[in-house]
């Protein structure tokens, strides 16, 4: 397509719509979405009366409504995200070359230079803010059905909740789910990471993050809490987006966050089981378990060198069993070896049997990849009873703990303990494994160990 003239190019415009299948103005102004006029009132990208006066018209038509309509026609025929935007930068691109040359007869008195028709151009900009998707996961196979089957099945506006452990990959399976589903949300897609680089954002901040990714200016942002959020489901209410929030620390700093658009999707994922969300705002909750030994076993094959391996299938599942099956756990281990072969793979799993050694994977360079760190900030977010209710069952071996067996080992009563191990359940960092018993994964049980020989060690300060 090669337009000469701005009748041509309108020309095109309408056979662009006659080739999807000629979408209805309804249709075209639905897919158009909204944008914003000089004084900042948000109106129709396409409204039914201007694509039509532009379609019978020889005028070259403005940026954004060639941006808009492009777009919707692409989408209302079937194109993926990516064709849909390399094709609408083709078009303004040859719009851009026509302006100019319109600019130019215009200084001869053949075309206004305020034309409310032709304007410099102003590019719609789609937000595509997810991260990078995950190139390698294991195992999840069965949870990836259960999640479409969800996805497919709840209306529109829901929320679905990711669930689980520390180290057990919600992050991981969210975005490549949020990937996944990207055709389904022409609008954009929007990430925020709620813990935040400097520690959790309250959902204040975080409104401001989604706000921006919008197109609204800081300095815009209302600085009233709830105006921010009247502002934020305003601008969503008729957009088809996906918002993925990830790292949620607690119902509160969530709930504001949720778009109500019947067309926006939100993934949420978080160590807390987050009751409210799933009682008030009817969020499914799909909760991960560790992996089996099996996909334990893959995942440090996919990393380590075969040649490693050989003769060494039971040292391998036994590291799988010292990492607790966590796939954050296995791939740090994984990589620590990979960067010093040299000992031999068997005598590295022997050095893992020490519960520090476990504890202080890490990768060289890379403050966000700690096995420690992570566990770290679950345990800060704890009240002071539940901290030492932890680390006192972290005492009892690899078979577990009942109710009776914490309250004694805690020193407090049967009622308090039942409490606090609710509490510690709602964080994952104890699972129920029948009969009233409780367990946790080596390595938190390896990490509670630590924190009691920290706390006895403080004890023993101040007494001295």
């Amino acid at each position: 397509m090669e337009p000469v003239n701005a009748s041509e190019f309108v020309e095109y415009l309408r056979e662009l719509r006659l080739s999807v299948g000629q979408p209805s103005m309804r249709r075209l102004q639905q897919l158009g979405g909204k944008t914003k006029t000089s004084n900042g009132d948000e109106v129709d990208a396409l409204p039914r009366s201007t694509v039509s006066t532009i379609l019978r018209g020889d005028k070259l038509p403005r940026s954004e409504f060639v941006s808009a309509f492009v777009t919707a026609c692409l989408v209302y025929g079937g194109r993926p995200p990516e064709e849909v935007a390399e094709a609408t930068g083709r078009w303004l691109t040859h719009w851009r070359a026509l302006y100019a040359a319109a600019s130019r007869e215009g200084v001869e008195g053949k075309i206004p230079q305020d034309d409310p028709v032709a304007e410099a151009p102003r590019e719609r900009s789609v937000p595509r803010h997810l991260p990078l998707d995950v190139p390698f996961l294991v195992g999840r196979g069965a949870e990836f059905r259960v999640a479409d089957h969800l996805f497919r099945s709840q209306p529109g506006g829901s929320v679905f909740l990711v669930t689980g452990s520390v180290g057990v990959g919600k992050s991981a399976f969210a975005i490549r789910w949020a990937h996944g589903l990207i055709e389904d949300f022409p609008d954009g897609q929007l990430y925020v990471d709620l813990r935040g680089a400097h520690g959790p954002l309250d959902s204040e901040h975080a409104l401001g993050v989604l706000l921006g990714s919008l197109g609204v200016h800081e300095g815009d942002c209302p600085a009233d809490p709830w105006r921010r959020v009247e502002r934020y489901r305003s601008l969503m209410a008729n957009r088809r987006m996906l918002i993925v929030l990830d790292n949620a620390c607690d119902v509160e700093q969530v709930r504001p966050l949720l778009a109500t658009g019947e067309h926006c999707r939100t993934i949420v994922t978080s160590r807390n089981r987050m009751s409210g969300l799933v009682a008030r705002e009817a969020a499914q909750r799909l909760v991960l378990d560790v992996l089996s030994s099996a996909a334990a076993c893959t995942v440090l094959s996919a990393i380590i060198d075969k040649a490693h391996l050989v003769d060494a299938r039971a040292e391998l599942e036994e590291l799988g069993e010292l990492c607790g099956y966590l796939p954050l756990v296995l791939r740090l281990a994984a990589v620590k070896f990979a960067d010093r072969p040299g000992q031999g793979f068997k005598s590295f799993v022997r050095t893992m049997r020490d519960s520090s050694q476990l504890l202080s994977l890490a990768l060289d360079g890379d403050g966000g990849s700690s096995i420690q760190a992570e566990l770290e900030f679950s345990y800060r977010r704890l009240g002071l009873d539940a901290r030492r209710y932890f680390r006192k069952i972290g005492l009892v071996d690899q078979a577990g703990f009942t109710l009776e067996r914490g309250a004694v080992l805690a020193g407090i009563p049967l009622a308090e303990a039942d409490r606090l191990t609710a509490q510690l359940e709602s964080e994952h960092l104890v699972a129920e494994v029948g009969g009233r018993k409780f367990t946790m994964p080596r390595v938190l049980q390896a990490f509670a160990r630590a924190m009691e020989r920290k706390a006895g060690e403080a004890r023993t300060l101040m007494l001295a």
